[in-house]
C-alpha cells in the first residue's frame, strides 16, 4: 500500500508545489482535486510532466461542491454531470490512472433512494464507458451519513458497480467516513471492488483531520486492506496555517500505522 498526498491538504498552494512536496516527502503519488486545478488554472500537461519526472502516480478527485449528478432539477443535474466529464478529461491530460467521484444524493428528504437508483446507475455506466476509452479507472466514494446521502456503505458502491456493468468502475473506500459514523469496517467480500482508498483521522465532530489527530484506531482497517490491496491510499485532512507541516506529519504517521497494522494481522470475527 502506497501513500498519496491529496492536494486539498495544501489548498492554499499551487498544485506544482503540492507535487514537489509529495516528491520531497517521499509520497508515492498525488491526488489532484479538480476544483483545486480549476481555481489555480495550472496546465494539466505541465503538471503531468512534473509528476512523471518524480515518478509519482497521479489520481484525480472529481468536483463535489454544490453538485448532484442525480438531482431531480435538470439544470443542476446536467451541470453536475458536465463537470464530472470535464474532470475526467482533465484526468487524462494529467496522466491520471484513476478518478474518484462522489455519488449522487437525494434532492428532498421525502424522496426514496430507490427512485434515484436507475439514474445513478445509468450515469456511472456512461461515465465508466468514457473512462474506459481513456484508460482510466472510475471509483465511487462511500459517503458519510448526512442529509441526502444514500450511498454510504461500501456495499452500496459494490451494488452500483454490479448494476452499471462496466469493468473500470470500482469502490473508493473512505475509511474515515465509516469510522466517523461509528460503522464497522468489514471488507470481506469487497476485495474485488476496492480500487482506491482514502485515509484520514476523524473525531466525534470532524470526518477528516490529520492522521495523528483522529480518535479511532486505523490499524484494523489497514490490516484488512493489507490482505489484498497494494494500491494507492490518498491521505486527506486540511489544517489551516499548518498545511505543509501536516502533510509531512501524515507521511511519518502513515509508515508507523503500516508497521503497527502488520504486527496485528486481521482475522474475520
Amino acid at each position: 500500500m502506497r501513500p498519496a498526498l491529496s492536494t486539498t491538504s495544501l489548498r492554499s498552494f499551487p498544485i506544482c508545489d503540492a507535487i514537489e512536496a509529495a516528491h520531497r516527502l517521499d509520497y508515492a503519488g498525488v491526488e489532484i482535486w479538480a476544483e483545486h486545478l480549476w481555481a489555480r488554472g495550472e496546465d494539466p500537461a505541465t503538471l503531468a510532466r512534473q509528476a512523471a519526472g518524480y515518478g509519482l502516480t497521479v489520481s484525480v478527485h472529481g468536483p463535489s461542491r454544490d453538485l448532484n449528478v442525480t438531482s431531480t432539477n435538470p439544470g443542476i443535474r446536467e451541470e453536475s454531470q458536465r463537470q464530472y466529464y470535464r474532470a475526467l478529461a482533465d484526468a487524462a491530460r494529467l496522466g491520471a490512472s484513476a478518478v474518484v467521484f462522489h455519488p449522487g444524493s437525494l434532492s428532498s428528504s421525502r424522496d426514496r433512494p430507490e427512485e434515484y437508483w436507475p439514474r445513478l446507475t445509468e450515469f456511472f455506466a456512461a461515465l465508466g464507458q468514457t473512462a474506459g476509452d481513456l484508460g482510466i479507472t472510475v471509483t465511487v466514494e462511500n459517503m458519510e451519513e448526512r442529509p441526502g446521502e444514500f450511498v454510504t456503505h461500501p456495499e452500496d458502491v459494490a451494488r452500483l458497480v454490479d448494476d452499471a456493468g462496466v469493468s473500470v468502475l470500482g469502490l473508493a473506500l473512505d475509511i474515515a467516513h465509516l469510522l466517523f459514523n461509528r460503522k464497522p469496517v468489514h471488507l470481506t467480500g469487497l476485495e474485488g471492488y476496492v480500487k482506491h482508498v482514502h485515509l484520514s483521522g476523524s473525531t466525534a465532530t470532524l470526518a477528516h483531520v490529520p492522521l495523528a489527530d483522529g480518535l479511532y484506531d486505523l490499524r484494523p482497517p489497514l490490516s484488512q486492506l493489507a490482505r489484498f490491496y497494494t494500491g494507492i491510499i490518498a491521505i486527506e485532512g486540511y489544517v489551516p496555517k499548518r498545511e505543509m507541516q501536516s502533510v509531512a506529519e501524515n507521511r511519518r504517521v502513515f509508515d508507523r500505522l503500516l508497521l503497527a497494522a502488520a504486527a496485528t494481522p486481521w482475522s474475520d470475527p
